[in-house]
């Protein structure tokens, strides 16, 4: 049972855990844990539920974690209000009407999620609801009155949170006070659909969530995967092994700090994992030892309380590849309890013309990935599998694929040097005081978006860095080479969030013209509109002061078919200086 700031100011809490509110209130957030892979007879995860300390001055703290030896890091808790927005805990907005604004407030949250999966962190998960009430009323609410579909306020937002935050693996159900079965079945499949994992978060009323995980597995199988089960304050008193069995899908319970030492703890998950198997558990709550070196020593104790001998999975968070090209992930393997096998690994879920080697032996294996010309282009998330006998753990992260770097391809790139009017592109280390692509400091890396791209075999050329290099659209009308075309592709972005349903129109030289009506996402965080592929994917944007924002930063690609019994004139862009467009090429 946790408890948010807000609703302990305004209303008791449940009657199990009053006595522990003054001690409650000492913190910003609580948490609970997740399940996942670090061990041999160990399936499930390791977790450590956290509020503050992940958004909040997080650097140091993101170090403790990822070096800590938990295998899940929990943010709690995600509210949810009438209107759908989603906000950590009344102080970190998330997303506003369908969109991510949480970079507003902590710009360097995503990439600290990110950072995490580079340790032993497996799974990023952000816990829903609390004690409070609203939130999953609201949930119920907004699905009764718009349903999951894609035009629905919850899936826009849980969409571009994951678009957002792509070391976002899974949502926590802390669902204390709704219970309705209808919606929330409803709610996690959609959330499965979106590619996350679900994961129920009970202390009470067994007999409701027992019914529910069978039911959402039913619709779509393998949605939850696990159940983080409250064995403290109001939980007090569950047992893993008595009262909350959901068949196949395990069960992870966790404790609190502030009731049991890192000794008392291993103690008692070795209890349950003789007397029932556990395979996972999770610790509640970083709030209270950050800093303190406690974190490393909770993990070791549920490890070690739940595990005998096996070996653990570590790699890039994102590997990005061009078409036409190779990039490799080193795969680290980490043994413990005495392991001494060998680990073959194997990789799965790759896009359409990727294909995958493993080389070398031994505890650093990599991963080597070879793109077609004509692979596609965007986000995958593949998975590496380790297996040594019985024994099997999994490692996923983001492949990223771009237009292959060359300089000879086929079409006739438009020529805009004389349209340019935003430094958009900026060779790294530069400082600049021009605004950048964005008005605000931000850039293109020269060097990762180079000076032209292949895509699918069609060739585009970009500016010059340090000068003006991209063309922000303010109603303008650019010539076009004259001639009979198939389409135009243009190479753009959109800033300050996406910009959507921005009209093009190609007049020809008969007089007559053919009009396009596209969106544009922003370039930090990709909408997939209809028309939109990924064009090139970089791992970090340049700074006005010389340095680097590293997150996954997109250019996008649009396609306009054309009449090409017709000889084109110019192209008329919208007025919405919003929009930017790097580069154009005319189709034979």
């Amino acid at each position: 049972m946790k408890h948010s700031i807000e609703m302990q100011i305004v209303r008791p809490s449940h009657q199990a855990v009053i006595v522990r509110i003054t001690v409650i209130l000492l913190f910003l957030l609580l948490a609970v844990a997740f399940p996942g892979q670090t061990a041999s007879a160990q399936t499930g995860l390791t977790g450590i539920f956290g509020g503050g300390p992940f958004y909040k001055n997080a650097a140091n703290n993101i170090t403790e974690i990822e070096n800590s030896g938990f295998t899940e890091a929990i943010v709690w808790s995600v509210e949810v209000n009438s209107t759908g927005d989603l906000n950590f805990n009344g102080e970190f907005p998330l997303t506003s009407n369908g969109v991510y604004v949480g970079n507003q407030t902590h710009p360097d949250f995503a990439g600290n999620m990110a950072l995490l999966k580079q340790g032993t962190v497996k799974r990023v998960t952000f816990a829903v609801g609390s004690s409070n009430y609203g939130d999953w009323e609201d949930i119920t609410a907004l699905i009764k009155s718009q349903g999951t579909g894609p035009t629905s306020i919850l899936y826009k937002d849980f969409q571009a949170l994951k678009a957002a935050i792509p070391a976002l693996d899974a949502i926590d159900f802390d669902d204390e006070n709704s219970f309705d079965s209808p919606t929330t079945i409803a709610f996690a499949v959609m959330l499965g659909k979106l590619g996350y994992k679900v994961m129920p978060d009970p202390y009470d009323n067994n007999s409701y969530w027992t019914n529910l995980v069978p039911q959402i597995n039913s619709q779509l199988p393998g949605t939850v995967d696990g159940v983080h089960l409250q064995a403290y304050a109001g939980g007090s008193g569950n047992s893993p092994c008595s009262g909350w069995n959901f068949g196949t899908v395990p069960v992870f319970p966790g404790l609190w700090d502030l009731n049991y030492t890192p000794s008392q703890v291993q103690s008692i998950m070795s209890g349950w994992h003789s007397q029932c198997g556990i395979t996972g558990g999770f610790m509640w709550l970083y709030d209270d030892f950050v800093g303190t070196g406690l974190a490393a020593q909770y993990a070791t104790a549920i490890n070690n309380a739940v595990s005998s001998s096996g070996f653990t999975l570590s790699g890039p968070t994102n590997v990005f590849l061009n078409q036409s090209s190779t990039a490799g992930g080193v795969i680290t393997i980490t043994d413990f309890g005495g392991f001494t096998g060998s680990v073959t690994l194997s990789v799965s879920s790759l896009p359409k013309g990727v294909r995958s080697a493993v080389q070398g032996q031994g505890n650093k294996q990599t991963v080597v990935f070879k793109a077609g010309a004509s692979a596609s282009t965007g986000f995958s998330s593949v998975t590496v599998t380790g297996t040594s006998g019985t024994i099997t753990q999994t490692l996923t992260f983001t492949l990223a694929v771009s237009a292959a770097v060359g300089t000879t391809g086929t079409g006739t790139p438009v020529p805009l040097s004389s349209e340019f009017n935003i430094n958009g592109i900026y060779t790294d280390g530069t400082t600049y005081s021009t605004g950048g692509l964005d008005g605000t400091g931000y850039s293109y890396s020269a060097t990762l978006l180079t000076t032209s791209r292949v895509l699918n075999g069609i060739l585009f050329d970009f500016g010059p860095a340090n000068q003006l290099d991209a063309v922000g659209c303010s109603g303008q009308s650019i010539s076009l080479s004259s001639g009979q075309f198939s389409g135009l592709v243009l190479l753009a972005t959109g800033i300050e969030g996406g910009q959507t349903s921005q009209t093009f129109t190609v007049k020809y030289t008969d007089g007559t013209s053919s009009q396009f009506v596209q969106s544009f996402s922003d370039w930090f965080t990709p909408q997939k509109f209809h028309g939109e592929y990924e064009a090139v994917a970089m791992a970090y944007r340049n700074f006005d002061n010389g340095t680097k924002d590293r997150r996954t930063f997109n250019l996008y690609a649009y396609r306009f078919a054309l009449n090409s019994t017709k000889v084109v004139q110019s192209i008329t862009l919208p007025n919405d200086s919003h929009v930017l467009v790097l580069a154009a090429t005319l189709l034979p």
